[in-house]
């Protein structure tokens, strides 16, 4: 789904998307987004969760060019999803 919304504003150049993993055991998300044929980066968490409030997964965080809080989605529904992050993506952006 998330692959879905980068598509929409792929282009753009002021949208990017980070995918982060709170995953203990690292040895088990590679194959899992090999087999999930994920194509983005993935990045392990450091605390960040932490600083960011994070409470449920998956938790979707959305920031601002300031880099400022714009939007956070926590759980998804996934009849709706694409269509709410992008929503919240054009609010960040202003448009």
């Amino acid at each position: 789904m998330y692959q879905k919304v980068k598509q929409r504003f792929a282009g753009t150049g002021d949208v990017v998307f980070l995918g982060i993993n709170t995953d203990q055991d690292h040895s088990v998300v590679q194959p899992f987004l090999r087999d999930q044929k994920w194509e983005k980066a993935v990045y392990f968490e450091d605390g960040l969760s932490s600083l960011l409030r994070v409470s449920s997964i998956p938790a979707t965080v959305i920031f601002n060019k300031n880099g400022e809080l714009a939007a956070r989605m926590n759980g998804f529904v996934p009849e709706r999803f694409e269509d709410m992050l992008t929503e919240r993506i054009k609010e960040a952006l202003g448009t």
